[in-house]
Parts: structure tokens; sequence; C-alpha cells
């Protein structure tokens, strides 16, 4: 992470440069996986992770109740 307080006066550009996107903040995207398609519905990696958390939640909800139900 760039230090935006104290600049380093070698990344600051001649007036009238072009920004470089990457140093702009601006991130490269073409390696996101879209969770959604063209028309607003969710695709395949979506109802994954989806599963995911829920399964996840599920074991830990089970697992404080067989802690508890031991007692």
């Amino acid at each position: 992470m760039p230090d935006l307080w104290n600049p380093d006066p070698d990344d600051v550009g001649e007036p009238g440069e072009p920004l470089d996107p990457a140093s702009a903040g601006q991130e490269d995207h073409t390696s996101e996986v879209m969770l959604k398609d063209h028309q607003g519905r969710l695709r395949l990696p979506a109802y994954v992770l989806i599963a995911l958390v829920v399964a996840l939640a599920t074991v830990l909800l089970l697992t404080v109740v067989m802690l508890f139900a031991s007692r």
C-alpha cells in the first residue's frame, strides 16, 4: 500500500503526464470472478459460495448445540 501522506518524490509525475492506472488506485479486474451474468442472475460460483457459507454455519451451530447438550 503506498504511503499517501508522504509520497515518494520519484513516484510523482510531471504535470500533464498521464497517470499510470495501477498507481492511481484502479485495479485490474480481468481475473475477477463474476458472480452475476449479464441479466443480473447469480452464476454457479455464487451458488457454491452460498452453499459453503450455509454448510459452515450449520456445522458451527451443530457443534455449539452438541457442546451444550453434553453438559
